[in-house]
């Protein structure tokens, strides 16, 4: 792509267009399946000191360390180390084991693999967890608040640009990153996407119906915000 910054086109079924930008500075710009490339494009540019400075902000981090070397990774809501081992056999390319003392990455793949192996690895390793925690948390909330707060479906995906959805017809989606916040933030997005099934809007109705659901969603928004700028800040996002 052409323009002040490279960046990559990803098309899906969403509605709006977006802008993600990774810790390696990596600009992906996420847009419907039929929304017009110059339209797009004329997005970009209209968003380009926002990009600069969020590019500006990443360049002045210092360096990740690599992984095998004191990486670490965040899981419910505390960082743990990642230790990886190099075998030459083993089922798979990479098992991914969790106990009190960390992540430990048993994996046959050459080091330079890593970045991108390890990452993904851990992941999905979150998101099979997801699947079985987030549930739990769910029904938690809608026994403490009421059969009427019950989504219609539940669906899990690992994304970088949203912590969860609520569709028109009751069905919630939760990002399996959310495993990696502390519960209470956990419940709050829950609680948020719940308050859809009321108000499809972020009006003032719907604020008043999640201040019920979530007496403290103010404060914890500001968490949101800061955990957010922590996982980036860590390369787990």
């Amino acid at each position: 792509m052409s323009g002040a910054q490279a960046w990559q086109l990803k098309r899906s079924s969403r509605r709006t267009v977006a802008i993600h930008i990774r810790r390696d500075g990596h600009v992906e710009v996420r847009a419907p399946l039929r929304y017009p490339l110059n339209a797009i494009e004329a997005f970009v540019r209209s968003r380009q000191a926002w990009i600069d400075e969020q590019l500006q902000r990443l360049g002045d981090l210092p360096a990740l360390p690599q992984w095998g070397e004191d990486r670490q990774w965040w899981h419910q809501g505390q960082e743990w180390p990642v230790h990886i081992e190099h075998v030459a056999t083993q089922r798979g390319r990479v098992q991914v084991c969790f106990s009190d003392h960390g992540f430990q990455v048993f994996t046959t793949a050459a080091p330079d693999t890593w970045p991108k192996l390890i990452t993904k690895s851990l992941q999905n390793w979150q998101t099979a967890q997801a699947k079985q925690s987030l549930p739990i948390r769910v029904e938690a909330l809608v026994a403490k608040h009421g059969e009427q707060w019950r989504p219609t479906a539940l669906r899990f995906r690992c994304l970088r640009s949203r912590w969860g959805s609520c569709s028109a017809d009751g069905r919630i989606m939760l990002n399996t990153q959310l495993m990696q916040l502390p519960e209470h933030l956990i419940d709050y997005v829950i609680c948020h996407e719940m308050a859809h099934l009321r108000e499809m809007n972020h009006s003032a109705a719907f604020y008043a119906v999640q201040a019920r659901l979530n007496p403290e969603w103010q404060v914890q928004r500001v968490e949101m915000k800061q955990w957010a700028t922590r996982l980036v800040t860590s390369g787990d996002v």
